[in-house]
């Protein structure tokens, strides 16, 4: 076990509901803290700005902490304030995440070359981005971590300089260290020759802007759909799925990109599938009706939907919200499967995201 100071992306919400902070802010009788409400305020603003500030950064030790967040503050910061902050990016870090494991020869066909980046989940930035391919994607946190049986499988070489490479190595150990794991983000794949360096770096650039957002999964105007900014664990999870099963019938499948968010909880997936959406009268009247959820053609969740809500305004096409329960005999079918289009009898998936599936002949409402 290390104990680690981590300065985390959702510091200043947690700080502003602190309550040492709190008490501090109330009080004018602690020790080494100025009577006067506006000083006190006036150091709780600095010390925000200086944690705000390092947003991603973390320490070895509380001296470093403690120098790097107090020791430039005009006037000097309070004990109680400086407690405050160093407990509440006080971390500590019980086992070091694994290494990512290589994939399948049949996932790198898929992916073809393809340009990716490497993201430090502590402040949300890209720190890295190159172009491979194979599992040239974990080449450097494998280097990192002295994965070398890892390392093995790597066939394309490394471009890059000794300089470029020493830095990237060294954040990688630095995100380790603090209990954290890089991401790993593909922002476009299957670059052929004719499609050239040029358009592979544009697509890159348009797809590490849109990480840079906090847009993890942007479309990036193409119209095949191939250049998106994916985790790459979806991408795997897509390219080795098993094929779904024939879908009951009757039933409604729900296109809800959000599902697939890197993080997303199970309760989140189901209130970003209950809708609003446009359900017909012959869905709606159908009991218990099965409601199988994906994104990116994998099945994220199945539920059984036991009543239907209205949401719409006065003046505005009726739409409707679901009620329901997750069902753990569909889950075990389809939950991690690949689904496509025509197998409720679409040639493509409509924009709008509903699919109802009532009979076998057609799909219906």
């Amino acid at each position: 076990m290390a104990t680690v100071w981590t300065i985390p992306i959702d510091i200043t919400s947690r700080w502003l509901d602190n309550a040492e902070v709190q008490t501090f802010l109330a009080s004018n009788d602690l020790d080494n803290a100025s009577p006067d409400p506006l000083v006190r305020i006036a150091q709780f603003a600095a010390v925000t700005k200086s944690l705000e500030k390092h947003i991603g950064h973390t320490f070895s030790s509380v001296q470093g902490a403690a120098t790097a967040l107090f020791d430039d503050i005009e006037g000097g910061v309070p004990v109680a304030l400086k407690l405050a902050a160093l407990r509440l990016i006080l971390r500590e870090v019980y086992q070091t995440r694994h290494a990512p494991l290589p994939f399948s020869s049949r996932v790198g066909k898929e992916l073809g070359t393809y340009v990716y980046a490497l993201v430090d989940p502590r402040n949300r930035s890209v720190f890295y981005v190159g172009i491979g391919q194979g599992n040239r994607i974990y080449g450097y946190v494998w280097e990192a971590l002295a994965e070398n049986e890892h390392r093995q499988t790597l066939v394309d070489p490394e471009l890059d300089s000794a300089e470029v490479r020493a830095a990237t190595i060294d954040r990688i150990r630095q995100i380790y260290d603090s209990g954290h794991e890089v991401e790993h983000y593909v922002v476009a794949h299957r670059i052929t020759e004719s499609d050239g360096a040029a358009d592979a770096a544009k697509h890159g650039l348009v797809g590490v802007l849109g990480l840079l957002e906090g847009q993890a999964l942007t479309n990036v105007s193409d119209a095949t759909g191939e250049y998106r900014v994916v985790p790459i664990d979806d991408l795997i999870l897509q390219y080795e799925a098993e094929p779904a099963p024939n879908l009951p019938t009757p039933c409604v499948v729900l296109e809800v990109p959000a599902t697939s968010r890197r993080g997303v909880t199970s309760e989140e997936v189901y209130e970003l599938s209950r809708g609003p959406w446009a359900a017909g009268t012959a869905v709606r009247n159908t009991e218990d009706i099965p409601v199988i959820v994906f994104a990116d053609n994998i099945i994220r969740a199945a539920y059984r939907a036991n009543s239907w809500f209205s949401v719409s305004q006065p003046g505005e096409a009726v739409l409707w919200r679901f009620a329901g329960e997750s069902d753990p005999e569909l889950e075990a079918q389809f939950v991690n499967k690949r689904i496509a289009s025509a197998q409720v009898g679409l040639s493509k998936w409509p924009t709008h995201g509903w699919a109802p599936h009532l009979t076998q002949a057609r799909p219906g409402r």
